[in-house]
C-alpha cells in the first residue's frame, strides 16, 4: 500500500461540488429534453456513421456483459488479496448505483433518441447517455483506485491518461453510432462526475486508513 498523500483530502469540497454537478445535471436535461436539438447537438451529429467497427467495440464495453465480467474479476481479486476488496468494491457499487440513477432520469426526462441511428436501435430514452455515465463512474474509480494503492511511478499517471480516452472514447462512440445527441453525452459525464467524486471521496478515507495502519 503506498503511502504517498496523493491528492489533498476535502472531502466537504467534493461534497459541495457533487452538489452543484446535480443541479447542473438537473437543469441542463431540463433544458434540452423536451427541445428540438440544435447547437452543438447538430454540429455533432457530422460525427455519426464514422469508425462504425470502432465505435461499437467502445459501445460494447460499455455494456452488461463487459460491466458483469470486470466486476466478478475485481472481486475476484479482492476476495484474494483481502486488504484491497474494499477499494476495488468502490466502483462496483458506485456502477450499480449509477446504473439505476440513469436509468430513472431516462424516464424522468423521457428525451427521444435520435432518428439517425446506426447498427443499434437502442429502446430507452437518450437523456443520460447510460454509457457516458458508466464509464465516467466505473472506468473512472477503478483508474483512481489503483492509482492510490500503487506507489509513486510515471504508470500511475499512465493509467489516468487511458482511463481518460477511455471515457471519451466511450462517449465518442455513442454519436458515431447515432444512439445520443451530444448533449445526452454530456449530461451523462455530468450525472458520471457526481458519482466518480462521491466515489473518490470514500477511495481517500480507505487510503487514509490503510496509510495509518502501516
Amino acid at each position: 500500500m503506498t503511502s504517498s498523500q496523493g491528492p489533498n483530502q476535502a472531502p466537504l469540497a467534493r461534497v459541495a461540488f457533487a452538489l452543484l454537478g446535480a443541479v447542473a445535471f438537473f437543469a441542463y436535461g431540463k433544458s434540452v429534453a423536451h427541445s428540438p436539438p440544435g447547437g452543438i447537438d447538430d454540429a455533432a451529429r457530422s460525427l455519426a456513421g464514422h469508425a462504425v467497427p470502432l465505435a461499437l467495440f467502445f459501445t460494447g464495453a460499455g455494456r452488461f456483459p463487459a460491466f458483469a465480467a470486470l466486476c466478478t474479476l475485481l472481486l475476484i481479486f479482492g476476495i484474494a488479496r483481502r486488504r484491497y476488496l474494499a477499494f476495488v468494491a468502490v466502483p462496483v457499487v458506485a456502477l450499480i448505483l449509477a446504473w439505476k440513477t440513469s436509468d430513472f432520469f431516462k424516464d424522468f426526462f423521457a428525451r427521444p433518441r435520435p432518428a439517425y441511428w446506426i447498427a443499434i436501435h437502442e429502446p430507452s430514452f437518450s437523456y443520460p447517455s447510460g454509457h457516458a455515465v458508466l464509464s465516467l463512474t466505473f472506468y473512472g474509480l477503478l483508474a483512481y483506485a489503483l492509482w492510490r494503492i500503487r506507489p509513486p511511478s510515471p504508470q500511475r499517471t499512465v493509467l489516468l491518461a487511458l482511463a481518460a480516452f477511455w471515457i471519451v472514447a466511450t462517449g465518442w462512440s455513442r454519436l458515431a453510432l447515432g444512439a445520443h445527441y451530444l448533449s445526452d453525452v454530456l449530461g451523462g459525464y455530468l450525472l458520471g462526475s457526481i458519482f466518480f467524486v462521491l466515489g473518490a471521496v470514500v477511495i481517500d478515507r480507505l487510503a487514509a486508513r490503510a496509510e495509518v495502519s502501516t
